[in-house]
């Protein structure tokens, strides 16, 4: 079996010999070779080559230059030890077609034609789901990615990846209301692994884990997920992957009659020194908490907002900007109390928490913080503002709320 691979890269191997270096490293000869594999079936003229492959290059001689293409092509397929490996790729009356000599494979057919099998079994739900898993598992990554700005190749992209989205949610979804979780596991484990920015992935896999009694497993995964969305793109996850990760908080206890064993739970395995960190919606809760604690006992805490600038004002580079942040965060840890808290609010910036406090101290702190900042950065040029206010008392908010109904 000739086995060629273009989903993540492109490969063709062929009873242990692989030739995929030797065409790799000329474009041109990948791109030739990829688009007759991927049009199989029918001959192409040399027009649809040319305009296809290279119609933003100055060829002098167009059909000489496929010729000699041709003619490498064939030399480095005589790598694989198949014999007439010249008819693989077949030459006539100015038309090439990929014609291969011996049994062939390639995942993104074979994606095809299992994609097509699960769409006909609407009447069996069972087997469709099953197809949509197995067509998931055959998609590597993104179509010829050395290739994917040419202009042919941009298309299939977007029509595989797109066909890959609707197999692994439509297996996803069946599987989760069949009380199937642990198959949806290593399904989505396996998506998110080859598209980790397709949102749908990790809330399947969250709640699988949850249907699966892996309660830790969905919180730290949540936690992956929140970062990587912050660090990517900037933003915080959707309302659908927050209300999971509340769902998730709600199951993840048993039953225990032993205090003992759940303050044992509670408690931190070791405590570092310094600020303590943590995720945007417990730190929500936990201000609610000391705002109604504010209103209730007159002690002030204090708000702080850090972000980070170019010096223009601007947001800074992805790659400046992510440095930077690093370094705050490490700041922050080692500048603050203990009993201090902080949370990353966007892709610039942290919100800082100081129970205890005054405007005074707290100015005084921050101006520390950005102090410590400027040494850690060096000759960085990326900027740290920040503005300080106390927490509103939540019978304060409540007056307010009522004054304006």
């Amino acid at each position: 079996m000739l086995e060629i691979r273009m989903f993540g890269g492109f490969s063709i191997k062929y009873r242990g010999a692989d030739v995929s270096d030797a065409i790799n490293r000329s474009k041109r000869l990948r791109a030739m070779l990829a688009y007759l594999i991927a049009h199989q079936g029918r001959e192409i003229s040399q027009g649809e080559i040319i305009e296809a492959l290279w119609q933003d290059d100055e060829i002098e001689n167009p059909a000489n230059t496929l010729k000699t293409i041709l003619h490498r092509l064939r030399s480095a397929l005589s790598g694989l030890g198949i014999a007439n490996v010249a008819s693989c790729i077949s030459y006539r009356r100015g038309a090439y077609a990929w014609t291969p000599c011996v049994p062939c494979y390639v995942d993104a057919h074979e994606f095809e034609k299992t994609f097509s099998e699960a769409e006909a079994s609407k009447k069996d739900g069972e087997r469709r789901a099953q197809l949509y898993a197995e067509a998931a598992a055959l998609y590597k990554g993104g179509f010829l990615p050395k290739n994917a700005l040419d202009p042919w190749v941009v298309p299939l992209d977007g029509y595989y990846r797109s066909k890959f989205i609707t197999a692994v949610n439509s297996a996803a979804d069946y599987f989760l209301e069949h009380g199937r979780a642990s198959d949806v596991v290593p399904l989505c484990r396996g998506a998110v692994n080859v598209d980790p920015y397709e949102e749908h992935f990790h809330s399947s896999l969250i709640r699988a884990l949850i249907a699966d009694g892996r309660q830790q497993q969905a919180l730290e995964h949540y936690d992956y997920v929140s970062a990587l969305f912050f660090n990517k793109f900037g933003v915080n996850l959707s309302g659908e992957l927050t209300e999971l990760y509340k769902e998730v908080v709600k199951s993840s206890n048993k039953t225990e009659t032993n205090l003992s064993v759940i303050i044992d739970g509670l408690r931190e395995d070791s405590v570092d020194s310094g600020c303590f960190y943590c995720e945007y919606e417990p730190f929500r809760t936990i201000y609610r908490l000391e705002a109604r604690s504010a209103a209730r006992s007159g002690q002030v805490v204090y708000i702080c907002l850090l972000t980070l600038s170019d010096a223009r004002g601007k947001k800074p580079k992805p790659g400046t900007l992510a440095k930077s942040m690093d370094r705050l965060r490490e700041t922050v840890i080692q500048t603050l109390r203990h009993g201090d808290l902080f949370t990353r609010y966007s892709v610039n910036q942290y919100l800082v928490m100081l129970p205890a406090t005054s405007f005074e101290t707290g100015n005084m702190v921050m101006r520390r913080v950005a102090a410590a900042f400027r040494r850690e950065n060096g000759r960085g040029t990326t900027v740290l503002s920040y503005t300080l206010q106390p927490i509103v008392p939540a019978a304060l908010e409540a007056a307010r709320l009522s004054d304006i109904l």
